[in-house]
């Protein structure tokens, strides 16, 4: 049976169990509850936690005190009836929460239902479904809780959502005609936020409907010269349409406080996603979990997901994969960008561009060229996947405003510097796939042993999925006993496994480049040992350094997927480069003055 419980982050920290609410303990404690609430149903690391909890200067105790409060928390959920909600994954401390069960995710459906409702020009409706989700509002998020800068960050921009329904449910009731009920709320609201342009300017249109002009002109008045004074600027375009209405004394239409915005006039949908590969196989866990990520985008939930593996390993094809699959999901359609192409504002013109804004159209200010991007996607649902990630500042400057959007990145790094991504740890393939691949793409269906040779080919190949897809190609029109024959006996398979312009050790190249001095260095020298496997310890008698310094060295090659960790003895030093990547490794460490080391 479903434990349904309530969680609620708008306002004090309170969450009510099947069997009453949850004594959350200590502030600390609840300031952790907190953040796995804002990642809810993702995972959030322990070195995360203890960041967000105690800054630069944590407690030589911090973990200890990350693992006890996990403990008490577990326990105040069991005690109200929702054991099992607490997790300890490999990525970290995930909370789950079932949709609708938290507040912020049932603001975030009703807000935009409201917005599409009063597009429709549903009017009534809108004011009804934008009144339901304000009124989840009990107060300031967090109000209760320590100061935490990424609380403080979040609450922030929950408080701007927050803003903008306030804004479109006095729409709403303009357009409805109830500008006298509307008037006494603006003021308050005028008061609260006075260089919030557009509460004044609904607010100067609310006094024109009800034939009180002269109020407006002095709410214009008080606002220009409040913005000159604090800010420097002159009124916006809004409230000086407003005021040319008022001067005018002929109410518009609809209220030109809340006309749409030009720049959101004119959409263009786009449908940019590349086709996918023909031969996709397997990857059914990694798909389910992309989907269910993506599927938060429903509620709000601000997907971000970065599928991350070895060179060669499918990271595009199965994030494009996953993208078709998903993109009914997106009605206001899917951008693409490979960012090794595309970089910086070139990247950013380029995404513009596919949302309906020429390069005559968009501003030269990099600032402002960001935020035309944010506000043609701030109410929209698009899907954005971005290939070939190098770091994390080229995925910053792209991310969407909108909570309903979402984004698939693929990165060889883990970009591990991504506020609330998801990870998509991915490998190769496993045999049957590998042999599915083999089989079905050679003239293999009368070859005698046809399965053996797949195998023998799939080993030689690592069950690197590009490898695999090349011997596949490479199979075409000859027996797999050849080709599995070339693989094993060569000394060097990366002089097999290319086909046409694609090969694996161009592939292993791009990757080198990418790599500082200290990982290639470190590549070069373990390219020098007979075996794959390796220590910290020879890696650092290798470079000619200390462990320390080695194990700095060995994060790097970990990171880009070019060393992997041998666990199956329980020693947690030992490694291994992939056999591709070792042979590729060999080929560097060719120079003479490297020392051969067995």
């Amino acid at each position: 049976m479903v434990q349904v419980m309530d969680f609620r982050v708008l306002g004090a920290l309170e969450i009510i169990g099947p069997d009453g609410r949850v004594d959350l303990g200590a502030p600390k404690q609840r300031a952790l509850v907190a953040l796995l609430l804002c990642r809810a149903g993702q995972a959030f690391s322990a070195d995360a936690l203890v960041s967000a909890l105690w800054g630069d200067n944590p407690p030589r105790s911090a973990r200890k005190n990350i693992q006890v409060y996990v403990y008490q928390v577990r326990k105040a959920f069991a005690a109200v009836g929702a054991p099992d909600r607490l997790h300890l994954e490999r990525a970290g401390y995930r909370l789950t929460v079932n949709p609708g069960e938290l507040d912020i995710d049932r603001f975030n459906v009703l807000f935009a239902r409201g917005r599409t409702e009063l597009t429709a020009g549903d009017t009534e409706r809108a004011a009804r479904t934008l009144r339901d989700s304000l009124s989840l509002w009990r107060g300031e998020p967090f109000i209760d809780l320590p100061d935490v800068e990424f609380l403080n960050r979040q609450a922030e921009a929950w408080r701007e959502r927050r803003l903008a329904a306030e804004e479109a449910r006095i729409e709403a009731d303009l357009l409805g005609g109830r500008h006298a009920e509307v008037v006494d709320e603006l003021f308050c609201l005028v008061r609260a936020h006075p260089l919030h342009e557009q509460f004044r300017a609904q607010l100067m249109t609310a006094l024109l409907l009800g034939e009180r002009k002269t109020e407006a002109l002095a709410v214009y008045d008080h606002g220009r010269q409040l913005l000159a004074s604090e800010l420097g600027i002159a009124p916006g375009a809004n409230l000086r349409r407003a005021h040319q209405a008022v001067l005018s004394g002929k109410a518009p239409d609809f209220p030109a406080a809340v006309r749409p915005r030009p720049e959101l006039a004119r959409r263009t949908v786009p449908r940019q996603l590349p086709r996918g590969v023909t031969d996709f196989v397997g990857r059914q866990a990694q798909l389910s979990t992309i989907a269910a990520g993506l599927a938060r985008a429903a509620t709000g939930g601000w997907p971000l997901l970065v599928v991350t593996g070895a060179a060669g390993v499918g990271k595009s094809a199965l994030a494009i994969r996953a993208a078709h699959l998903a993109a009914e999901n997106f009605p206001d359609g899917q951008l693409y960008l490979d960012l090794a192409e595309h970089n910086g504002e070139h990247a950013l013109g380029h995404l513009l561009s596919a949302l309906g804004r020429g390069p005559a159209e968009q501003p030269t200010d990099p600032c402002e060229r960001r935020a035309l991007y944010r506000t043609l996607v701030a109410d929209r649902s698009v899907l954005i996947v971005l290939d070939n990630a190098a770091n994390e500042s080229q995925v910053r400057s792209l991310l969407p405003g909108s909570p309903t959007s979402a984004m698939v990145v693929t990165a060889r790094s883990r970009l591990l510097g991504l506020d609330s991504a998801e990870l998509v740890e991915l490998g190769g393939f496993r045999s049957g796939e590998s042999a599915r691949m083999l089989l079905g793409r050679a003239n293999a269906v009368e070859e005698p042993d046809a399965a053996q040779y797949a195998e023998f080919i799939a080993d030689a190949c690592d069950h690197l999925p590009l490898a695999v897809r090349i011997a596949a190609v490479r199979a075409n029109g000859r027996a797999l006993q050849e080709v599995a024959r070339r693989l094993v006996s060569t000394a060097d398979p990366l002089e097999e496994l290319v086909a046409g312009d694609e090969s694996v050790r161009a592939r292993l190249s791009s990757c080198y480049a990418e790599l500082d001095l200290i990982g290639r260095t470190a590549l070069d020298r373990l390219g020098t040992l007979e075996s794959p496997e390796f220590t910290v310890a020879t890696l650092a008698a290798l470079l000619g350094t200390s462990n320390g310094h080695a194990e700095r060295s060995l994060d790097l090659l970990l990171d880009r997927h070019l060393a992997r960790r041998i666990d199956d003895d329980g020693n947690p030093l030992r490694f291994a480069l992939p056999k591709l990547t070792h042979h590729f490794a060999a080929g560097l460490a060719e120079d003479p003055a490297l020392p051969r080391v067995s």
